[in-house]
């Protein structure tokens, strides 16, 4: 805790769920949180710590912008991107521009800056489909991005690494299937959630697909521990070690929810859909320190508690209006 006590730190993206755990958890341990969000960037993530933070508007496609912002700067966290999977394919050349582009500017800010270290938030979907005799996946083995939003965080990679060989010291990180709090309803655990709470029958792609599922909080103390700790220019790999398959979650949301509605699954899958993504952490085990301490069936209560809530709000002020 006292090595982040004073220190400034930059977290781009700050509105989106990542960045938006990271800048809770910075605060929690004394760092002094500048929050870069976009222009119109929705803020509501950040509500109940938004007067602890110093609150920066801005884009990362911005370099003149990015030199301002990071003055007085120790440290900084890039976990911004244009997310999700299905964004990111509807809006390639958006996607590749801040996604790849929008992190070197940083990283190229940061470095002109004076900025003593930098975590890049990478992704675990660089990997593509690997053959079972890679898994679980291994920061060693040769990424396959298979879709637009792989390919434009795999670029962003790329784009570092002639910084890092400069000296510039970037931690490259890629964590597995975060999830919790504040993630959007597009995404799986959210979207069974929302639509069981709001007593519809889900209709959800196959149940096959497995993932390696990671609470937001022990993956954001991950990012913070490879900042403190991590060796420049290496990859660390945040999971929980454990494969779980779609339709395995969806019975414990279900249990959760002490109710017994199926869903409609689609059977069919695309070219680029990934069945198997789980991955070895031990390295991140070793070197910082760090292990997962939440279960997926307590996260997953966690997460089911938090959107009980948001959905309450919601109700009550639909109610008052």
């Amino acid at each position: 805790m006292d090595f982040w006590k004073d220190r400034t730190v930059l977290v781009t993206g700050a509105h989106g769920f990542t960045g938006s755990h990271l800048c809770r958890e910075l605060l929690r341990d004394g760092a002094k949180v500048k929050a870069l969000h976009k222009k119109d960037g929705d803020l509501e993530n950040l509500s109940d710590i938004r007067n602890q933070l110093s609150l920066c508007e801005g884009d990362v496609l911005d370099f003149d912008g990015l030199l301002k912002h990071l003055e007085g700067v120790d440290f900084v966290f890039n976990p911004a991107a244009v997310v999700p999977v299905m964004d990111a394919r509807k809006n390639p050349q958006r996607s590749m521009s801040v996604n790849g582009i929008g992190s070197f500017n940083v990283a190229y800010a940061a470095m002109k800056s004076g900025v003593k270290r930098m975590v890049h938030v990478s992704t675990c979907h660089v990997y593509g489909n690997l053959p079972e005799s890679e898994l679980p996946i291994r920061e060693t083995a040769t990424p396959r991005p298979g879709d637009l939003y792989a390919v434009s965080k795999y670029a962003a990679e790329i784009y570092l690494r002639p910084l890092i060989d400069e000296g510039f010291p970037v931690i490259i990180t890629r964590a597995f299937a975060k999830y919790g709090p504040g993630q959007g309803p597009q995404y799986f655990i959210p979207r069974v959630i929302t639509q069981l709470l709001n007593g519809k029958n889900p209709k959800l792609g196959s149940p096959k697909p497995s993932r390696d599922y990671s609470y937001v909080a022990d993956v954001v103390k991950g990012y913070m521990l490879a900042l403190e700790r991590g060796k420049a220019g290496e990859i660390y790999h945040f999971s929980s070690e454990n494969e779980t398959c779609m339709g395995t979650v969806y019975d414990i949301i279900k249990k959760l929810l002490k109710i017994s509605t199926e869903p409609s699954w689609n059977e069919e899958t695309r070219p680029q859909d990934i069945m198997r993504l789980f991955g070895s952490s031990q390295k991140a085990r070793e070197q910082l320190g760090w292990k997962p301490v939440i279960s997926l069936e307590e996260g997953l209560k966690l997460t089911i508690d938090w959107w009980k809530s948001k959905m309450a709000k919601t109700n009550s002020a639909a109610n008052r209006s």
